[in-house]
């Protein structure tokens, strides 16, 4: 019995979560044709102003020893009605490199992307919409505490 109850405990957990997440999603929009919905949602943290997240949409592609970039731009759009924020990355999928000779000339699987940085909050996802067969990655940034002069010259 202690099993049985334990086990409905722990399903409606997840339930509540699942409804938590697809409510707090209902404002934005559902993903389009040609077009996939990725969610970040981040943990609190003290002072979320000393924060930033880079947000990376891109591909793994076979390339070269180069430095290679996705050609794409950034829009930041607003859920109307809501204040809420969206970004949707576009792009083809061309890169961009460098012309630096690979004296091995062998392939490595990289993820190249095109990055934006956001505000951190914790409060709201961050939803991307990226083109069908791309993907999203995040890094967090921490401002540093200490303040240095720049020097006249």
């Amino acid at each position: 019995m202690k099993h049985i109850i334990l086990l409905l405990l722990l399903w409606s957990a997840g339930m509540t979560a699942v409804y938590s997440q697809e409510k707090e999603l209902k404002p934005f929009p559902k993903a389009w044709k040609g077009v996939e919905r990725f969610v970040i949602q981040l943990p609190a943290k003290d002072a979320e102003d000393n924060y930033q997240v880079e947000i990376m949409a891109g591909k793994t592609m076979k390339v070269d020893c180069n430095h290679h970039g996705l050609i794409g731009s950034w829009a930041a759009k607003d859920v109307k009605g809501w204040g809420y924020t969206y970004y949707q990355y576009t792009s083809a999928g061309k890169i961009r490199s460098t012309l630096m000779a690979c004296p091995d000339k062998t392939l490595q699987d990289k993820f190249i992307a095109d990055t934006k940085l956001v505000r951190y909050n914790s409060k709201l996802p961050i939803v991307v919409y990226v083109p069908k067969g791309f993907s999203v990655k995040y890094k967090i940034w921490e401002r540093g505490n200490q303040e240095m002069d720049a020097e006249i010259k």
